[in-house]
């Protein structure tokens, strides 16, 4: 198996492609990156920025880039001894007019190859077997009322058109257009002509072809060769088209025989028969559930992977499959063992993977997480709390806060989807249609929004002890907030036990299909809601992580890690990525507001009085987001010359951002632009408040300081600890940046070669050395310590792979800010040495270096290991015993990387 020794995340687009992909693998192979992690590099929705919105699996995006320059920048990465990690999305594509399989369903319905490919309710009464299209911009009719909606020929196929969007018309209907083209002829000329005959037979044929897509194609290309060669024709199309598009009763009667419906968007807000990915309209899911869907999906990845341009894959959301694990088996068999594979998974604080998941891990969000717990001060905690909730009062406990904000994403933003599910259950029996829905409905959402992860992964009956604990707790949570609903909510579990009165396999069915929802549910509810209004420790409002949780100490950090040695030794370390909510060091900045709670409220009170003559209008900001400002700020204002405006700008689009998907006054759906605008105008003063700024930069300059270096600190974590590393692109240097799209922006590659140039050219010059320490904030020290770093982990790969991770003690007066522990396989052995908490004794903005820091501080160093060590960061050799003190280890740098071995 191809393993990384290290993964760097690119953000493949038309402002980045492949050519600017192969103008940096030079630099990223001398940064000792050994392996390119991709985003999606299929055909996507024209100008996407992700690449997410496929909308063709078997062809590479052309605005990315060739195959053959795919295949010019792994022909360049062999010859490095680099690879290629593949980000791919079976859950779903985009609902887009440039999805040919999607439109040759709209076009052809049950004749379509493709016609069972998306996840769509055919049977549903309301639609009459169309498929909802909810991208209207107001109702139907109101639409057509405004003449928004028309209908052209174009690419021999009829159309009908809404602005940009395209749906192409039944080819059903096709009869029914050229009877009206038929009548145009017969005015102009007469019905006794080659062209009117013509259409004629062309229309017959259609209208006596029983589900045949191949003849139908036939008589499409034979009406476009007639269009082309006679000039009346065309003349007569046009006016057809234009008579349609003007009429009412025209219009709609052609809609109402398409195998779409065309709907306002908030329809979905309460009623849908697509699977959709979380709650966007714009993704329709696939049924990759079913064999053929798998096989005609994965074509295209397939032979990239037989053909070792992808080396390993990366699967996103595969919460949102029907059947995760036989997804992973199928995915394994057909790509093979070498190809290394993880997943994109949110894992609860307690949760495992699953032991049989043929896969190396997942992609990192859960060792974010672990990190950045480490470096939260556990001992904040009740002055945070205490402090919170004066400035949130009578607000609901956070796991209240959860379940009620899931019921509301589910009530008012998934209801479609919670029709859906009760419409299942009568439909496998478990219910009757003389039963209330209403009251089932209720007990069913209250059910689904208590699950306390993602989801579970049954695949038969009896369920594990793990998963009973689960649904049990949903019960529990669910009957605490409905116990008038007791009885349904018996039922209800009974059936997710398997325990019902209907067949296991109907309860099986159920039980997955229920799954599908409850990982979407969470993220929305907590990820894209909760994140933003239960304000805290804004650093933990972060995809992994969970603002519950404040602080975890050493010892609970290295259980975790044990763990992780055993059971996933090869996930990826993530601390930033594209969904990430903040960028990496932004975190360890507001992460350390946990060591100096008093001082930090002291001044949140303070700018409070200082700025509330800034509030355009009272109570605007509210108070609980004027605090999330604070904290922004402190994550996110550069310490080094930017463009004030530039930084203004992109924090007011971030707080527009934060605003909506608060939901509390204003959201994307009904936006309050008068609240936002207020709230901007609050922003913009703040920052040009002479009063505000010299009290909140000498501030900011000591949090910067403290968060640098614990940056250093995660870096070394990340690079060191069991798990491949990764870099998200960029990160190099100080990760600011906000939530995408801040997070997306172009990389300056051209200062990071350059940095890097300096930093190997200046390996052995102490003045260099120092002026990194001096200068922290150009971020030239971060690269410097992950450059080191890395090339150690490349160099020595099996020693992190497959080694030892031993926690060491540490003994003296700063024992608890210290975290140490040892890699080791055979004679080799790395000691990692980290500083964490340092506000309380590093208050002078001093390095934490050197024996009058660090004193009587000490690590107890095995018997085993060797007595020679050398500093990677330093150069310098170190003699030790069966201790080794602090200062030695950090004499000249603020994190250390010790490497030795037994060999004679």
């Amino acid at each position: 198996m191809n393993i990384p020794a290290s993964t760097y995340r690119v953000q493949l687009s038309s402002a980045f492609p492949f050519k600017a992909l192969k103008k940096i693998v030079a630099y990223l192979d001398e940064m000792n990156i050994s392996t390119i992690y991709a985003s999606p590099v299929f055909q996507a929705r024209k100008g996407s920025s992700h690449g997410y919105d496929v909308t063709n699996p078997l062809k590479i995006n052309k605005e990315i880039g060739t195959l053959e320059e795919l295949q010019e920048i792994s022909e360049d990465l062999r010859y490095r001894g680099m690879s290629w990690l593949q980000d791919i999305v079976p859950n779903h594509m985009a609902y887009d007019s440039s999805n040919t399989w999607l439109c040759d369903v709209l076009e052809n319905g049950s004749a379509s190859p493709y016609y069972e490919f998306f996840d769509i309710n055919w049977k549903d009464q309301k639609t009459g077997e169309r498929v909802m299209a909810p991208f209207l911009g107001e109702a139907l009719e109101d639409v057509v009322q405004k003449g928004e909606l028309t209908i052209r020929y174009d690419k021999d196929t009829f159309n009908f058109y809404y602005f940009d969007n395209r749906y192409p018309v039944s080819i059903k209907s096709y009869p029914q257009i050229i009877s009206i083209i038929q009548s145009i002829i017969e005015k102009r000329l007469s019905r006794h002509n080659r062209t009117y005959n013509h259409l004629e037979d062309i229309a017959k044929g259609i209208e006596n072809t029983s589900s045949n897509v191949s003849n139908w194609q036939q008589y499409k290309v034979e009406l476009h060769q007639l269009f082309e060669q006679d000039e009346e024709l065309r003349d007569s199309v046009i006016t057809a088209t234009e008579i349609i598009s003007s009429s009412r009763e025209l219009l709609l009667e052609l809609l109402s025989h398409q195998h779409f419906q065309l709907l306002y968007s908030k329809n979905t807000e309460k009623e849908i028969n697509y699977r959709r990915f979380f709650t966007i309209n714009d993704l329709i899911c696939l049924k990759m559930e079913e064999t053929e869907v798998f096989d005609t999906y994965h074509q295209l990845i397939k032979k990239l992977c037989h053909n070792e341009l992808f080396n390993g894959l990366r699967i996103d959301h595969i919460d949102g499959l029907f059947d995760p694990e036989t997804y992973l088996n199928r995915l394994r068999k057909l790509v093979g063992p070498k190809q290394y594979i993880i997943i994109e998974k949110i894992l609860g604080w307690e949760e495992a993977l699953p032991d049989l998941w043929p896969i190396q891990g997942t992609s990192g969000y859960g060792f974010l997480a672990l990190v950045n717990q480490l470096y939260t001060d556990i001992n904040g905690e009740q002055k945070f709390t205490n402090a919170y909730q004066s400035i949130n009062p009578g607000k609901e406990s956070y796991e209240k806060l959860v379940y009620n904000k899931k019921l509301f994403i589910l009530k008012e933003r998934m209801a479609g989807e919670l029709s859906n599910l009760y419409d299942l259950m009568l439909q496998l029996g478990f219910l009757k249609p003389s039963q209330k829905r209403e009251v089932w409905a209720e007990a069913l959402a209250s059910f689904i929004a208590a699950f306390p992860v993602y989801r579970i992964y049954p695949k038969t009956f009896p369920l594990s002890s793990r998963q009973i604990d689960i649904i049990e707790e949903a019960y529990e949570t669910a009957l605490t907030g409905q116990p008038s609903l007791r009885k349904e909510l018996d039922y209800i579990r009974n059936i997710f036990y398997g325990n019902s009165d209907q067949p296991v396999a109907s309860a099986l069915c159920f039980l997955q299909r229920c799954q599908q929802y409850t990982g979407p549910l969470a993220a929305k509810g907590v990820e894209d809601t909760i994140f933003y209004i239960y304000n805290r420790l804004i650093s933990h409002n972060e995809v992994g992580d969970s603002p519950r949780h404040f602080g975890i100490v050493p010892t609970t950090f290295h259980k975790r890690m044990i763990q992780r040695e055993k059971h996933a030794p090869l996930s990826i370390n993530a601390t930033a990525t594209h969904d990430t909510k903040r960028g990496e060091d932004a975190r360890m900045r507001i992460n350390t507001l946990s060591e100096i709670p008093d001082e930090w409220f002291a001044k949140v009170n303070e700018w409070r009085h200082l700025n509330n003559s800034f509030k355009s209008k009272p109570g605007i900001p509210d108070y609980n987001e004027e605090y999330f400002i604070y904290q922004t700020l402190i994550g996110a204002l550069p310490q080094t010359e930017v463009s004030k405006e530039s930084f203004e700008q992109r924090t007011k689009d971030y707080i527009r951002k934060v605003l909506r998907e608060a939901k509390v006054h204003t959201n994307w759906s009904e936006p309050d632009e008068a609240y936002e605008e207020a709230v901007f105008n609050f922003i913009s003063s703040i920052l040009e408040s002479q009063g505000f700024m010299a009290s909140f930069k000498p501030f900011s300059r000591k949090t910067a300081f403290w968060g640098a270096i614990h940056s250093l600190g995660q870096c070394l974590i990340k690079t060191t600890a069991p798990g491949i590393p990764d870099i998200y692109q960029g990160t190099e240097l100080w990760d600011l940046s906000y939530v995408d799209p801040d997070n997306r922006r172009p990389v300056d590659y051209d200062l990071r070669v350059q940095i890097l140039r300096e930093t190997k050219e200046n390996e052995n010059n102490p003045r260099y050395f120092h002026k990194l320490l001096e200068n922290m904030s150009d971020g030239r020290i971060k690269m410097f310590t992950l450059f080191r770093a890395l090339r150690e982990r490349r160099l020595n790969q099996k020693v992190f792979d497959f080694g030892e991770y031993l926690p060491l003690e540490i003994t003296g007066r700063l024992k608890d800010h210290v975290i140490s522990y040892a890699r080791r396989l055979h004679t080799d052995w790395y000691i990692v040495i980290i500083p964490k908490c340092i506000a309380t004794f590093c208050n002078d903005l001093s390095i934490p270096v050197g024996v009058s820091i660090w004193h009587d501080t000490s690590i107890m160093i095995p018997k085993e290991a060797p007595r020679s060590l050398t500093n990677i960061f330093t150069g310098g050799q170190l003699d030790i015993n069966a201790k080794l003190y602090m200062h030695e280890g950090l004499s000249k740098f603020p994190v250390a990387m010790l490497k030795g071995s037994n060999d004679s």
